[in-house]
């Protein structure tokens, strides 16, 4: 009797809950050996042998695309709650354009940022989602990507938007938006989208999408300055 009612308590909804974590888990444990093993290579590697050099930061470099995925796919799939606290948007949109030109050194990445935007936020989930939209980006651009950082349409709002120099998003891309996980085509930038929309609308913004007319895509997110 217990183990039916046991059986009939797992519902697919409980099932991909368990999945989630569970392989959150275990691929965690591998991507973190990755990444103690990377790092004691680099530190063993001669520094003239660069294409050495090159491989162990490119294998570093997609370990850390692939945590953000998983991490990703764990927190549309599992409640979220946001932290809040007092952050500086322009600040946080900085360091990201830094960071992601040290990882894509082919690429032009600038940030076009206007006065401190003081914002009442989580900021772990900001650079979580940032992470994600300027990996898109860069992954889809084929020269330039730009970030901006501006106050918003309305005055207790600010905006931040992510737009590249690439081909545009394909549909299947856009669908995710709306539909995550109903296609497995342009998962990462797919996941950035899904993921962003849902932290931008818990916090009370709005994100919109939208092909350039002269090539490209951009996003932009609008944020509340406070609760």
């Amino acid at each position: 009797m217990e183990l039916a009612e046991a059986k009939s308590a797992l519902t697919p909804t409980h099932i991909l809950e368990s999945v989630t974590r569970t392989l959150r888990h275990e691929v965690g444990d591998l991507l973190q050996t990755i990444y103690s093993t990377v790092a004691i290579l680099q530190e063993r590697v001669p520094q003239d042998a660069k294409l050495e050099r090159r491989f162990l930061s490119d294998l570093r470099s997609r370990a850390e695309t692939c945590k953000d995925e998983l991490d990703a796919v764990h927190d549309l799939v599992l409640p979220v709650t946001l932290k809040f606290s007092h952050v500086d948007l322009a600040e946080l949109a900085e360091g990201l354009v830094a960071s992601a030109n040290v990882r894509y050194k082919s690429l032009t990445v600038e940030i076009e940022r206007s006065v401190p935007l003081p914002i009442e936020a989580d900021a772990q989930r900001l650079n979580q989602i940032g992470r994600l939209l300027l990996a898109g980006a860069c992954q889809s651009a084929q020269h330039h990507v730009l970030v901006r950082t501006s106050s918003g349409p309305d005055p207790d709002e600010v905006e931040w938007s992510i737009e590249d120099d690439g081909h545009g998003a394909t549909p299947e891309q856009l669908r995710w938006l709306t539909t995550p996980f109903a296609t497995t085509q342009q998962a990462l930038s797919g996941l950035g989208l899904a993921l962003a929309r849902r932290i931008v609308e818990l916090h009370g913004g709005r994100i919109t999408v939208a092909n350039q007319p002269g090539g490209g895509f951009r996003v932009s997110m609008v944020l509340p300055r406070r609760r």
